[in-house]
């Protein structure tokens, strides 16, 4: 809890520099913060809920209710952000700054700690952490699996609103429907509820979303196209609690930060790579054949998610 309550903290005020800076040392100074700070969220937020809930089915439910709030807060906190925005540019990054820092004190001050049963020195839970990383199969089919699927993840966030323009979609409307794609999330969320979180479960998610993907690129007309991008997000709402808590159930609960962390930072490198290859399949061969190859991508994805099975004694 303390080392989430710290990413925040640190997170908010790499923000807040970037608002007040008017340089661009200290913006580089402030976003090299807010990275920082990324990292420390993104190791430990789930593992703590996982381990201090100690029931998948209650973690998921969890992750699917906080899912389904947060696509009326988002579209909320859009609004908002466009009217700061047009007050001042920097006012909504100001305004997400102190979020973040009260995120963090909230966190410090009502979240009971979590240290399990033995507090261990930091070198110590590193040790433990790279081990499993190296010697855990099922990581190795949860890192293949991020690997593949990070190309269709950077093809639909990257691309979606080229397509549609280029499909008929005035640019006036990109941001209505933005919004509600943001709104459609809560409603995945609520139908992962209903979802038992299992491999099985997981690799069919990652299949359907392929297939919708695959389909965004082989369909033609707007309106096909704009359903189709209300499903997908639908289906990455009902997705992401089912894959939290699978995510997980693989790791050991004393290197669970270690090895969620280390995960985040190598898929981040994926995503590097995965930004360079779509950006060159679309330019060379055409937004539908990026789509396409990403869906297929995807679905190699759900075999890779398939193949922890092996390991599921749940």
């Amino acid at each position: 809890m303390k080392t989430y309550a710290a990413g925040s903290a640190l997170f908010g005020t790499g923000l807040l520099m970037i608002a007040l800076s008017s340089g661009l040392p200290m913006v580089l100074l402030g976003s090299a913060m807010t990275g920082f700070g990324a990292a420390l969220v993104s190791g430990t937020m789930i593992p703590w809920l996982y381990d201090s809930l100690g029931d998948g089915n209650r973690v998921k439910d969890v992750l699917s209710r906080v899912k389904a709030l947060s696509g009326p807060v988002r579209f909320a906190g859009g609004l908002s952000a466009g009217y700061l925005a047009s007050l001042a540019p920097n006012l909504p990054v100001l305004a997400a700054g102190l979020l973040s820092i009260a995120s963090a004190l909230t966190a410090y001050l009502l979240l009971p700690d979590n240290y399990g049963t033995l507090k261990k020195s930091y070198v110590e839970v590193l040790k433990e952490g790279l081990h499993e990383l190296r010697h855990n199969r099922a990581v190795h089919f949860l890192l293949a699996a991020s690997f593949l699927l990070s190309f269709s993840a950077r093809a639909f966030f990257t691309f979606w609103m080229i397509l549609l323009s280029g499909r008929g979609l005035p640019e006036t409307y990109m941001g209505l429907l933005f919004a509600l794609m943001v709104l459609s999330t809560s409603g995945g969320a609520l139908i992962a509820k209903k979802i038992s979180p299992t491999p099985r479960a997981l690799a069919a998610l990652t299949a359907l979303w392929g297939l919708e993907i695959l389909l965004l690129g082989l369909v033609e007309g707007l309106a096909p196209s704009i359903l189709l991008l209300f499903v997908i997000e639908i289906t990455l709402g009902a997705r992401f609690p089912v894959m939290a808590v699978v995510r997980n159930r693989f790791i050991s609960s004393e290197a669970r930060s270690t090895v969620n962390s280390a995960m985040s930072t190598i898929s981040s490198g994926f995503m590097a790579a995965a930004n360079i290859f779509v950006g060159a399949l679309a330019s060379s061969f055409g937004l539908e054949t990026a789509y396409e190859t990403a869906g297929i991508l995807a679905l190699a994805s759900a075999i890779s998610l398939l193949l922890l099975l092996e390991f599921d004694q749940e």
